[in-house]
């Protein structure tokens, strides 16, 4: 029975950090959830990245990153993190390098990403997403 216990106990913490994966009750955990965009901007998981990305602004991301067989991400990272004038608010500057077939050339695509503190249901929880769309990309100019 105590094993049992254990393991549901471990069981439900693994579930409730999951579900926490787009929180964060102060700035400090900003930095651990843009990296978590990047990530999936980094495997090309455009709708896991897409998560990030304010409701009202998703289909211009997703519009942008459609499945593309000739786009080659490269690296992807946040170079700059600046807490906003307000509450709540910060800057991010998002770099992408990638190729595109059929040039194996280098290119880098920055970002300068507004990112907003949304409420949550409780008082201490609070989720960061991108509120301003991604510029276009050089292809789909």
């Amino acid at each position: 029975m105590r094993r049992f216990s254990l393991l549901l106990f471990a069981s439900v913490c693994l579930l409730l950090s999951g579900c926490a994966a787009l929180t964060g009750g102060e700035t400090a955990n900003l930095p651990q959830i843009a990296e978590r965009f990047t990530e999936s901007m980094r495997w090309k998981d455009w709708y896991g990245a897409a998560k990030f990305v304010e409701t009202e602004q998703r289909s211009a991301f997703l519009e942008q990153f459609r499945e593309d067989p000739d786009l080659f991400v490269v690296d992807s990272q946040i170079q700059n993190i600046q807490p906003g004038a307000r509450d709540g608010a910060a800057e991010v500057v998002y770099l992408l390098d990638y190729y595109r077939l059929p040039s194996s050339r280098i290119e880098r695509w920055t970002w300068v990403q507004q990112w907003q503190k949304q409420p949550g249901r409780f008082a201490t929880e609070a989720v960061w997403l991108i509120s301003n769309p991604p510029p276009l990309l050089p292809w789909n100019r």
